[in-house]
């Protein structure tokens, strides 16, 4: 026959390990979103342009294009575009910066945008919802208007 002194200590050690697990829980979506840059948010994967050469002749535009794929589509609160004149991604060289939504995985600039035998650098990184971010992924290629 179970005593009702065992009885309580069981249901302590239960109501203790339920606290435990709520707690690490807890704690661990705490440590997502105050990390700030970290390996959990995967870096976004470039799709276009991904090539050393960009033929713009005779175009009006050109689509930057990534997968959505990469992540947590619920944690995701936007994307950082940034676009450089050159190969280094600092202040001096940056032509443009887009907080893109994040469902938008795509954008299209005007090919005027761009000159010839000129090379720009694209980055991208996912925001999570609070202050975690991805690394930069980043994609330098060089413009031919004909």
């Amino acid at each position: 026959m179970f005593r009702k002194s065992n009885f309580n200590t069981a249901l302590a050690c239960l109501a203790a390990v339920l606290a435990l697990s709520a707690a690490t829980v807890s704690a661990q979506r705490i440590a997502d979103f105050e990390i700030g840059q970290t390996s959990f948010v995967p870096k976004p994967r470039l799709i276009a342009p991904a090539t050393d050469v960009v033929d713009l002749t005779g175009k009006e535009g050109l689509e930057f294009k990534w997968s959505p794929h990469e992540g947590d589509q619920v944690k995701r609160d936007h994307y950082d575009f940034r676009l450089y004149s050159g190969y280094n991604m600092v202040e001096s060289t940056r032509i443009l910066k887009m907080r893109i939504s994040p469902r938008q995985w795509s954008i299209i600039l005007k090919a005027e945008m761009f000159e010839d035998a000129q090379v720009y650098t694209w980055s991208l990184r996912q925001v999570y919802t609070g202050s975690a971010k991805s690394w930069r992924s980043f994609e330098s290629f060089k413009v031919i208007k004909r």
